[in-house]
């Protein structure tokens, strides 16, 4: 099942083809999810939200399990452990169950970004102690400039053993801020998949905006123009 509750289709090469689906993006009626570092982004007709992935729950419910067992400890063994033991327990227990409790919430329920169509504004809210709820910055759509998909790797680190490929989605501000969206991390050999999943991202908010997009991609169509523009003005 996934985070929206809905059945989790394996992916398709033939619907994936008709759909333009990538092994990381999942497509359902009238939603789609796209994969990216420890998120996951959820686009729907009216609203795209970049929420945290599956994985990002084990951190807080191991410290949730700590907790209870820290609080078991304290009242099965308060007889037996020596005082000192006992106040670190229960300093760890006071500590662990609310922080880990928060961040629970926030990786089952919460959102880092959260842009609607009705509302025309996108919003960054308070991640693990916010449970995802404050709001950190408020965008209304007339303020964006652009979006963008920039690759973060640096030219002279490209093409090393362990070489990876990250590409970054950032919101450009009318004033010329940038917010950070998300990033797509994957191995150089998988670089054309990062970018189409960073670029499905930033299509998908530019175009719920209205609002002009840039990445790589529009570079290399340019390069791939330009032989030809000269070719055809040679006699």
């Amino acid at each position: 099942m996934g985070l929206d509750g809905g059945r989790r289709a394996p992916y398709n090469e033939p619907v994936a083809e008709s759909t333009g689906a990538l092994p990381g993006q999942l497509f359902l009626p009238g939603k789609r999810r796209i994969d990216m570092d420890r998120r996951v982004c959820v686009v729907t007709p009216d609203r795209i939200e970049v929420r945290p992935s599956r994985g990002a729950v084990m951190v807080p419910v191991l410290g949730l399990a700590l907790g209870f067992l820290s609080f078991a400890a304290v009242i099965a063994w308060a007889d037996t452990f020596p005082f000192p033991l006992l106040v670190l327990l229960l300093l760890a227990a006071v500590v662990l169950l609310p922080v880990s409790g928060m961040g629970f919430v926030y990786s089952a329920v919460g959102a880092h970004v959260v842009m609607e169509k009705k509302k025309q504004s996108i919003v960054w809210q308070q991640g693990l102690l916010g449970m995802g709820v404050g709001t950190e910055e408020l965008v209304p759509f007339w303020k964006i400039g652009r979006l963008e998909v920039v690759e973060t790797v640096p030219q002279d680190q490209r093409g090393l053993p362990q070489d990876l490929a990250q590409y970054e989605v950032t919101l450009l501000k009318t004033s010329g801020r940038r917010l950070k969206v998300g990033a797509v991390t994957v191995p150089r050999s998988l670089a054309s998949d990062g970018l189409a999943r960073a670029r499905a991202v930033a299509e998908a908010m530019a175009g719920m905006a209205s609002k002009p997009v840039r990445g790589p991609w529009l570079v290399a169509a340019r390069r791939r123009r330009a032989p030809r523009a000269t070719a055809a003005t040679v006699p």
